[in-house]
């Protein structure tokens, strides 16, 4: 490297901090001001004055390596190395603690869990079809409704057939130490467009090490009703889910 260059470079890396930027300025530097000088000499300028050229034409080497130095933060490679520890010993301890108490990763055979489908049993009958959306986090635990219908349950000796409107839910979570949401401990309430009110239950259907599916059911609807506001949690900690039928629910 020529004299003139050397002397740029060096006052251009004197205000870069990150060893790193450093290199690269000076490589990047010295191509384009090689190049520069090169154009100049095949325009017959002499290669001293050459160099000199290129380098006026540079500007004030201290206000680019200023602007270099902005760019290249050595605060954000330390960040970037301090989040890749703290993430590979968050995943180290989650797998551990889940091994030693058999819950979370080790508490599944399968990755992913079945979906569930609709009506829940096979001996229940599909009397209207409908939809289900929304979602939201309850305790940590992200819950997603995905379909819905009106079922008549069939009828058993203590238990007589009745209408009950069904929706899939799925849950997940990331964090691997902890089991899955228990569904059946999730207060649910809900409200029709006919203005009635009561409460349902929730059930879990599968699970996995970071997700389960399971089903909402709202008990004896009110007939005439076509939609549903549904209400999961406690006050605080709530998500509102909306169930539409494709008719009215009807007499039972």
């Amino acid at each position: 490297m020529c004299q003139p260059f050397e002397q740029f470079c060096d006052q251009v890396c004197s205000v870069i901090r990150l060893p790193l930027a450093k290199r690269l300025a000076r490589e990047e530097l010295t191509a384009h001001l090689e190049d520069h000088a090169a154009a100049l000499e095949e325009q017959g300028v002499p290669p001293e004055e050459a160099a000199l050229r290129a380098v006026e034409a540079m500007g004030d080497p201290y206000q680019i390596g200023h602007e270099l130095d902005r760019c290249h933060n050595p605060l954000f490679p330390g960040l970037t190395a301090l989040f890749t520890v703290l993430g590979i010993m968050l995943i180290l301890v989650s797998t551990v603690a889940s091994g030693l108490h058999q819950t979370g990763l080790f508490a599944h055979d399968s990755l992913l869990p079945p979906s569930c489908t609709l009506p829940a049993q096979v001996n229940e009958t599909l009397v209207v079809s409908g939809s289900a959306s929304g979602g939201g986090t309850v305790g940590g635990y992200t819950i997603t409704a995905h379909n819905a219908a009106l079922i008549c349950t069939p009828d058993y000796p203590n238990s007589p057939s009745r209408l009950e409107i069904q929706a899939s839910l799925s849950v997940s979570h990331w964090q691997l130490w902890l089991d899955n949401l228990a569904l059946s401990q999730v207060p649910c309430t809900w409200i029709d467009s006919t203005g009635a009110t009561g409460e349902g239950y929730c059930s879990t259907w599968s699970t996995s090490p970071l997700a389960a599916d399971g089903y909402l059911t709202l008990a004896n609807p009110t007939p005439g009703a076509q939609w549903f506001t549904v209400t999961l949690g406690k006050p605080g900690d709530q998500i509102i889910l909306r169930i539409d039928l494709e008719e009215e629910v009807p007499l039972s």
